[in-house]
């Protein structure tokens, strides 16, 4: 064991030692006018002289045992401990002199000077041993304060200052003295917490106030409990109106003397600036790591020294194939192929990323599954104060990369084999419209020859279109320079020898990286045969224009409806010849039945092409085509026309016979429908009587034997009632649907609104009785008849309103404008139908339900079809069962 001074530390151990040696060094010790104290490792004292007890007036046996702290304030004690304890962790013992206060059994306060020594046997603490020596005045920086348990508002002014929240608690832990820095930090008062019941003012107060009420009480009331132990641990308080939030460390010990001997002091110290760097910190850490880990591109990780793995990223798990668990702790080397390790790569780049910083290299490196990939990596050398810590080290890989170059590469030497055997020509022109690069196939296209130094159109004249020489600036490649935009197939004529040559020329720009146009592209490709051909089939389309021209014509002659045919044939032959390769020499017969017509020069000649055809009934058609004067055709054109003149007529001949077919069925058609009115409107006007003779009778005899009649006799004479009713309703229908087309008005300016409003005026009482609601988008106008609208509007709501179901009817009605119709829609929410029936309900009396389910004729949707095709429009239905109705019609539309 350490000696001090030469005196054994056995010389402290008891007064009753028989040694006479030891009497000795003891008496040599209590007769130095300073104090000599040896403290244990817990701080106790086991040894004190004559002139300590002096200084301090305790006896010796009122001191041997106790804690220094008995003799030596709080502040002070805490500044030996915190220098004893630094001493210990340094392992040093400097000779340094400490300014205190000791306190007396009498009160009083005695500066101080303090040295003190350790105590240690192999490397354990064992205790110190101190000289105290009284003096008059000491460096006030150290000077301690008076004993908290005579001198409370001083050490509260000390306290205060110092931050540091204190409570005290006495033997039963009720709380007798605390600071104000307590009442700032819990947001307390502390003259109604003096004299409390600590446990109780934790649990009922304080413990609201902490983010962790929980664990804070319960790691503090078990201090009471078992007042032995020493506790430090961090709380957080929360925000109030009487305090802020912030973060403090809670230490507490048991105290061993004085009057509160048994009680417990607690301190608080102000920790919230360590917290906020501690977590700003670990966050900058998270940060760090986890944008370590999303760089999946780059494999990431660190090395020791030795170059052993510490630690591991999701990009090299990526990269690499092993997991963290699997690499940290590995060597580096795993990752070279075989005779990278046998010649010693990865120490090399070890060594020469320790000397120069960083090493950089490129090369084959092995995956988990051992395949391999081509790596481009970056280690760079860690240190701190000079001393290597290890390494740094990125991957990437680059195989992707490589293959690209490598790609690039052949497609370079591709290009330039393809450069030379291209049929278009290709140049590279510098801004003075020198060639940097040309192909031999562009000085041919040029007709330049081998000894001029650049081959570019630059190099020749050009003409246009029209054979007008080009400008300078005009050009490709000087229009590229001047404009930065490219000029994208550029048609051109040269002049050569052998005739004229046609390109085709496309330049474009190449800039550098600030934008500006260094050099231009240019190709040539040869176009004189496309251009020749181009010529050919202009020709051959417009004779093809005329072919169609004259199609056209007959078609539109032919739509012109029901002129007499004379009439039609005379303004269709008159306008034939023209569509001929000699009009004025050509002349036209047509003949259709009995009906011809011919242009004034027409003769029966030789030189003739003949067209003919039969219409569905018989009547023959037949077109001739003469040619006066053939002195002028070639010896194989002796005919005078030519395959499209003769395929030509052909055409028109079977229009004609179209046209009279349809003709025929339209004139069988409408007869057979003016039959048809004829009928149906003489039946139903000749039904009228006999329905009005037994409505008559049926109402007689219920009028003078109805109270004859037992009560089947008037359910029977109801039922006939009721269905004489429904025939005259049925009869009233079919005549007005018989008449739609005859005894409608003439069209003329219609606004639906308008025509709406009057239907929904009409169909009042029927939408209040069902409490109805119609809504309805604005309605165009158009051109038709207003009184057969109105039928039709009024027929789809009645049939809304009656189909509805057992909720009441929501019905609405919307316009949509689609080209050259509207679409007119009316959408109810009642029972629906099935889609098979959607077709069928527009027949005439064809009904879904019967009349004890819902009234009607079955001729109301039947009536609106008829109408609506009046006005050339169309009507249909969307519907599903129990989904609802929506019955769509369209009107053509109208500028005006």
């Amino acid at each position: 064991m350490r000696d001090v001074a030469g005196v054994s530390n056995e010389l402290f151990r008891t007064e009753e030692s028989e040694s006479d040696s030891l009497r000795r060094c003891l008496t040599l010790v209590n007769a130095i006018d300073d104090g000599i104290y040896q403290l244990d490792a817990e701080g106790r004292f086991v040894a004190i002289n004559d002139a300590l007890v002096s200084i301090t007036g305790y006896p010796r046996s009122d001191l041997l045992g106790e804690h220094v702290s008995t003799v030596i304030g709080g502040p002070d004690a805490k500044r030996l401990e915190r220098a004893i304890q630094t001493r210990l962790e340094e392992g040093i013992d400097p000779d340094t002199t400490f300014n205190l206060v000791l306190e007396t059994a009498a009160g009083d306060s005695v500066p101080c000077e303090l040295r003190l020594s350790l105590l240690v046997d192999d490397g354990d603490h064992e205790g110190t041993v101190g000289v105290v020596r009284a003096v008059d005045n000491h460096d006030q920086t150290n000077e301690r304060l008076p004993s908290v348990w005579t001198a409370s508002d001083s050490i509260a002014s000390v306290i205060d200052e110092a931050n540091v929240g204190v409570f005290v608690l006495d033997d039963t832990f009720d709380v007798v003295w605390a600071d104000e820095t307590i009442e700032e930090y819990f947001g307390l008062v502390r003259g109604e917490i003096i004299g409390r019941d600590k446990p109780t003012l934790i649990r009922e107060t304080i413990r609201g106030r902490l983010a962790d009420p929980e664990t804070f009480a319960q790691t503090v009331l078990a201090t009471y409990e078992d007042n032995t132990s020493v506790e430090q641990f961090e709380c957080r308080v929360t925000a109030g109106t009487d305090r802020e939030e912030r973060w403090l460390e809670h230490r507490s010990k048991p105290i061993e003397s004085g009057p509160y001997a048994g009680g417990r002091i607690e301190l608080y110290y102000d920790i919230t600036d360590r917290k906020e760097a501690q977590q700003a910190r670990q966050e900058s850490e998270k940060r760090f790591q986890s944008l370590v880990d999303a760089v999946d591109e780059y494999a990431i990780f660190m090395l020791d020294p030795d170059g052993y793995i510490r630690s591991w990223n999701e990009g090299a798990e990526r990269i690499k194939g092993y997991s963290a668990s699997e690499s940290i702790g590995e060597h580096f080397s795993t990752f070279y192929t075989e005779d990278d390790q046998e010649d010693g790569v990865p120490e090399r780049n070890l060594m020469r990323a320790r000397e120069t910083g960083t090493a950089e290299d490129e090369g084959w490196r092995v995956r988990s599954d051992g395949s391999r990939f081509w790596a481009n990596v970056t280690i760079t050398a860690i240190y701190d104060d000079g001393e290597l810590q290890g390494y740094a080290k990125i991957t990437r890989d680059m195989t992707e990369r490589r293959e690209q170059e490598q790609r690039l590469r052949r497609e370079h030497d591709l290009s330039e084999r393809i450069l030379e055997t291209s049929p278009v020509g290709i140049a590279v022109v510098n801004s003075d419209r020198s060639a940097a690069r040309a192909n031999e196939r562009m000085g041919e296209l040029l007709d330049l020859s081998d000894d001029e130094p650049a081959y570019t159109t630059a190099q020749r004249d050009m003409y246009d279109e029209n054979g007008e020489l080009l400008p300078i600036e005009e050009r490709p490649v000087p229009r590229v320079f001047e404009t930065g935009n490219p000029v994208i197939d550029r048609e051109i004529r040269l002049h050569r020898a052998d005739g004229p040559q046609w390109l085709s020329i496309n330049a474009r720009p190449i800039t550098n990286e600030h934008g500006e146009i260094e050099q231009v592209v240019e190709t040539a490709t040869d176009i004189t045969d496309l251009k020749e051909l181009a010529r050919r089939r202009k020709r051959e389309l417009e004779e093809r224009e005329r072919e169609l021209d004259a199609v056209r014509l007959a078609t539109n002659l032919l739509k012109t409806g029901d002129q007499p045919a004379p009439d039609l044939l005379r303004e269709f032959v008159t306008s034939l010849r023209q569509f001929f390769q000699y009009p004025e020499r050509t002349a036209v017969r047509v003949s259709v039945g009995d009906d011809e017509v011919t242009t004034d020069t027409y003769e029966p000649l030789e030189r003739r092409i003949t067209a003919s055809s039969t219409t569905a009934n018989g009547i023959p058609i037949a077109i001739d085509v003469v040619l006066h004067d053939g002195s002028e055709l070639a010896a194989d054109d002796a005919a005078g026309f030519s395959d499209e003149e003769r395929e030509l007529l052909e055409t028109l001949a079977t229009l004609l016979k179209l046209y009279f077919d349809r003709r025929e069925y339209i004139e069988e058609l409408q007869a057979s429908n003016e039959r048809l009115e004829q009928f149906a409107y003489a039946a139903s006007h000749d039904l009228q009587e006999p329905l009005r003779m037994v409505t008559s009778y049926l109402q007689l005899i219920e009028n003078r034997y109805g109270e004859a009649l037992d009560e089947d006799g008037e359910e029977f004479l109801d039922y006939a009632i009721d269905g004489a009713e429904r025939m005259r309703e049925m009869i009233d229908g079919l005549l007005e649907y018989s008449r739609v087309e005859t005894c409608g008005d003439p069209f003329e300016t219609v606004d639906l609104d308008t025509v709406l409003s009057d239907v929904l005026e009409d169909l009042q009482l029927s939408i209040e009785e069902h409490d109805a609601e119609i809504t309805a988008e604005s309605l165009p106008t158009i051109v038709g008849d207003a009184s057969q609208l109105r039928q039709v509007f009024q027929n789809l709501l009645d049939n809304a309103i009656e189909y509805s179901g057992d909720e009441p009817p929501r019905v609405h009605i919307a316009a949509e404008r689609t080209g050259n119709e509207w679409t007119i829609s009316v959408r109810d929410g009642g029972i629906g139908i099935d889609p098979d029936h959607e077709e069928r309900v527009f027949e005439v009396f064809h009904r879904l339900h019967t009349h004890e389910e819902h009234a009607g004729t079955g001729i109301g949707l039947a009536h609106c079809r008829r109408i609506v095709e009046r006005h050339d429009g169309e009507i249909w239905i969307d519907s599903e069962p129990g989904e609802g109705t929506t019955v769509s019609f369209t009107l053509p539309a109208t500028d005006s």
